[in-house]
């Protein structure tokens, strides 16, 4: 048998499971190996065959891949949501992205807002621009924008060392991370609801039920929350 399990990890859900595998593994005695992808990544890891046990992804890079034929596990369920949120450096002045009219006041006074620049395989700021362009607030976000090349985690941690003033993206992607203060979730208008699904593989390891069901617990449930997710169970 085994003495390790391969987890393929939405990058949105990557601190959760950095803070949750280790208890995992010291309660059954065996090791997660874990691969974190963007969306663009697992969809190229579910092209190509990519072997894992278990893995938590994001819901809708999963549905258009079996809705496009390919082979992935269907034993599933949805685990948690992350919301789009705003962090600014530590200590910075108090903002606030409650409504609209906040969100639009808050925009206009930054000078600089980092996005994840989609090259690196998310679409996060693709679907905040097109919200942003919606709602009357695309111009105003546009003259802002700092791509930065790389997942929300990433551009969260150049936002702390300065390179902007602030950034837009998951808020599990801003939360865990060190020397960023979380303003809010963004306004209802201009959330896209980002759906962590765990799944199972067909063959997977007596294991890997287990850690689906410690990801449905109590400990795991309130470890997400701490990190700006939104448990669904």
């Amino acid at each position: 048998m085994t003495d390790h399990l391969d987890i393929l990890c939405a990058g949105g859900f990557r601190a959760a499971m950095e803070a949750l595998a280790p208890r995992f593994e010291a309660a059954h005695g065996l090791r997660l190996a874990l691969t974190f992808a963007t969306p663009a990544a697992t969809r190229a890891h579910l092209e190509g065959g990519f072997p894992f046990h278990a893995g938590v992804l994001v819901a809708s890079v999963l549905a258009k891949a079996q809705a496009d034929g390919l082979r992935t596990p269907t034993n599933s369920f949805k685990l948690a949501v992350s919301p789009l949120g705003m962090g600014t450096p530590e200590g910075g002045p108090a903002l606030s992205v409650a409504t609209l009219a906040d969100f639009g006041a808050t925009i206009a006074a930054l000078e600089s807002i980092a996005l994840s620049d989609p090259k690196a395989g998310t679409n996060v700021a693709n679907e905040v621009l097109a919200a942003a362009d919606k709602l009357g607030l695309g111009e105003s976000l546009r003259a802002r924008v700092l791509f930065i090349n790389g997942p929300g985690s990433v551009v969260s941690g150049a936002v702390a060392q300065g390179h902007a003033q602030a950034v837009i993206t998951l808020s599990s992607e801003i939360v865990p991370i060190e020397g960023i203060g979380f303003v809010g979730r963004l306004p209802q208008e201009m959330q896209t609801e980002y759906a962590m699904q765990a799944l199972v593989a067909e063959s997977a390891h007596s294991k890997a039920l287990a850690l689906m069901d410690y990801l449905r617990g109590e400990e795991a449930q309130g470890i997400m929350r701490g990190i700006g997710l939104e448990p669904c169970i």
